[in-house]
Formats: structure tokens, sequence, C-alpha cells
């Protein structure tokens, strides 16, 4: 990796590292650590992810004083979503930078967050936080709604019943778990399966997905 390519990301990121050789690691993905003996990117993955949820919870419950519980739970889930996260990976160009094996390119939002780990451990808490601060919660976002609740109270008035979701495979280290659900409505062929890197979160895109096929089947009911 040149030192101009790293120059820059942190350019981009607007923090300048001492010990570069993190920021290398940050962008070093499975699918070349595994290949060359070098260590991947997954460890600061885990730690940026626990930094990332506990800065956004701690800023949107000071910001938000009057909203309750479930409006922070889904806004705090809209800041640190998978694409949300992707894009900003693209904007701080991220992709250039990462080393990996394979056609198929690495997730960036996966890379935002090993970033954030590799801020921590270089600079501490105050610049990740800044990070954090600067290219995430300064966005004008909206809250990511209850998908599941929508879903749930839309198939009973619909179908006179509620999904059912099924856990059908969980794959990855402990650290990294990807989970893959798939939720279906009882006595219809209507089904919808996501992955996600909770329970939580694939369920919530698997509702959506169901939500917008109920949607279009009613639109060809009525044409």
């Amino acid at each position: 990796m040149s030192l101009q390519v790293l120059s820059k990301i942190e350019s981009r990121c607007e923090y300048r590292f001492k010990n570069r050789e993190l920021l290398i690691t940050a962008l070093t993905h499975s699918s070349y650590a595994h290949q060359t003996g070098v260590e991947s990117n997954e460890r600061l993955e885990f730690l940026g992810d626990a930094i990332l949820n506990f800065v956004v919870s701690v800023e949107i419950f000071k910001k938000k004083p009057n909203e309750n519980e479930q409006f922070l739970t889904e806004l705090k889930s809209a800041y640190v979503n998978r694409n949300f996260l992707n894009e900003l990976g693209k904007k701080l160009s991220l992709a250039k930078g990462l080393r990996h094996i394979g056609l198929v390119e690495p997730r960036l939002d996966q890379a935002v967050e090993s970033l954030i780990g590799a801020i921590y451990l270089d600079g501490g808490f105050g610049p990740a936080k800044r990070f954090i601060k600067k290219f995430i919660l300064s966005a004008r976002i909206e809250p990511l709604h209850d998908q599941k609740g929508l879903l749930r109270k839309i198939v009973h008035d619909k179908f006179g019943t509620i999904p059912y979701y099924k856990v059908e495979r969980i794959y990855g280290p402990p650290h990294k778990r990807t989970f893959v659900i798939t939720v279906s409505i009882t006595g219809t062929r209507l089904k919808a399966r996501a992955t996600g890197k909770t329970k939580k979160e694939a369920e919530m895109k698997a509702a959506k997905l169901l939500l917008d096929k109920i949607k279009i089947d009613h639109f060809f009911e009525n044409l």
C-alpha cells in the first residue's frame, strides 16, 4: 500500500496516525490476511463497532431529551446502519486502500468500523469520538422505523395471522456473527430472507423485504 494512498485516506478522515500500521491493519480484509499471514481488521472492527454504538447512543440520548426509547433505538439504528456506513466508506475512499483477495469487494461499513477502532488505539477515545461526531452524527438522518411492528400489523389485518421468523443459518467467528433469517406468512407463499450482523438486524431487513412484496402483491390484486 503506497504512502500516497494512506496520506489521502488520513486527509479525508482528518486524522493523522502516529502508528500507520494500525491504519494498514484496519484496511486489511480477512481474505488477504488468511493468505499472507498478516493480521486482519476483524478485531479492530469488533472494537470500532462497540465504540461507535456507545458514542452514538450517548450523543443522541443527550441531544434528544424529549424522545422515548423506541425513537432513540430507531435513530441509533439509522446511524450505525450498514448502508449508511458503506456510503461513508466510499466518501472516505477506503476502497482504494483495502487489501483483499477475490473478485467481491469487501464491505466498506466494516472498514469504517475498523478505522474507528484503529483511531481509538492510536489516539484514544477523544479522536475516535470526534471522528464519529464529524462524519456520522453530523448527518441529517431519519430513524429506521420498526419494520417488524409494521409488518405484524399489516399481516394481522390482511391475513389474520402473524409473521413467522426462522433462523436459517448463523456463521462467522464469535465476534463477527452473520445471521440469515427468513420471515414467512402462514397459508401464503409470501416470504423473504435477509442477513445481518445481529438477529434483530436480519429480522428488520427481512421484514422490510416482505413488506415490499406485500405491497407489490396488493398492487397486482387491484389491477
